[in-house]
């Protein structure tokens, strides 16, 4: 069998490059590496991930629908879903600047796969056709609907997982949505309705500084979303993980899997706080965030960019107490759950 051969793939006037196979189309090794570039099918239809050839040779490797104009061949674009590279390049590619310039879509997605870790928590895989893949940023949410029930969930899957997307629901008695996927209404292979994507808590991907993230219970999707983008854009910053949990249980839901990126990232650190809280409405807030900060570096927390996932009330005692103690609110970055 033949070894495929790689290449790099530098992205003109954006001082970002990608390595990419030639047994992998374009978009996929962009996508693998986190950039966030526009498409829409993947697959040849829509001609959405259109790209100008700078430099160097390319191959297609699909067939695809979407017609060129006879100008835009003699311009050198291309579709990047459709081809692979063959030497070295060199692209002229527009990427997504913000969340802003992401519009809300609205999607029939499949569940692939519901896993129950427990009675308290499910993990929700679902995929979106190839016709029509979610455009997304770490850390976004979105709304899900079946048969008219709809509720609002964090994305916790990377961006560069294309089609999969993934999600953590909690068993929560006062939502309609959980109470389906937990009474097994809501079943492998059903189809449900996604509109988003939605919010502002991304990534600061031009950034140096240190990371912390602090998530509180299933503030862990977004947050693992956010960590593992980093890992796609190979960024070099630590990065220190803080995971508040109830003291009633063992250990975090997910913490095998917030222990293995020990061994993606040279500089990451693990911590899990458990905290008197029973995930009810009826908890000390301004406590429970003054456990979460008495655990932190504080040495460490004022030099970074701080991501906290948390219940409303928490984020909001928890946010005083960091500025208090010197943070700028300029590098903190938070989201409800």
């Amino acid at each position: 069998m033949k070894k495929s051969a790689i290449y790099q793939v530098k992205l003109q006037d954006k001082e970002k490059s990608f390595e990419c196979s030639d047994s992998d189309s374009i978009l996929e090794g962009g996508l693998r590496h986190g950039l966030a570039m526009h498409y829409e099918c993947s697959n040849g239809t829509c001609g959405v991930c259109k790209a100008r050839l700078v430099k160097g040779d390319i191959k297609k490797i699909k067939h695809h629908d979407y017609a060129l104009s006879a100008d835009e061949l003699d311009n050198q674009e291309f579709l990047m879903c459709c081809h692979a590279p063959s030497s070295e390049l060199e692209l002229e590619v527009d990427l997504i600047g913000d969340v802003r310039s992401i519009p809300v879509q609205e999607i029939q997605i499949k569940i692939k796969n519901i896993r129950f870790i427990n009675d308290e928590m499910a993990i929700v895989s679902v995929r979106t056709p190839r016709s029509k893949t979610l455009q997304f940023m770490a850390g976004q949410d979105v709304e899900l609907s079946f048969k008219g029930v709809v509720s609002r969930y964090p994305i916790a899957s990377c961006p560069c997982h294309g089609m999969e997307l993934e999600f953590h629901i909690r068993n929560l008695k006062d939502n309609e949505f959980s109470q389906l996927i937990f009474s097994k209404q809501i079943k492998d292979k059903d189809k449900l309705d996604l509109t988003g994507p939605k919010g502002v808590f991304v990534l600061k991907e031009a950034s140096t500084k240190p990371m912390v993230f602090i998530a509180w219970d299933g503030g862990f999707a977004p947050i693992g979303s956010l960590v593992e983008h980093t890992f796609s854009l190979e960024m070099p910053n630590p990065v220190y993980f803080y995971w508040a949990y109830p003291a009633t249980d063992p250990v975090p839901y997910f913490d095998n899997h917030a222990k293995s990126w020990h061994a993606v990232m040279d500089e990451y650190h693990y911590q899990t706080i458990a905290c008197e809280f029973d995930r009810s409405n009826k908890n000390d807030c301004h406590k429970i965030a003054k456990q979460i900060y008495d655990s932190l570096d504080h040495d460490i927390v004022n030099q970074s960019e701080v991501y906290i996932s948390a219940p409303g009330e928490v984020l909001i005692y928890l946010g005083e107490f960091l500025l208090e103690n010197g943070l700028n609110e300029a590098q903190l970055i938070a989201s409800p759950i």
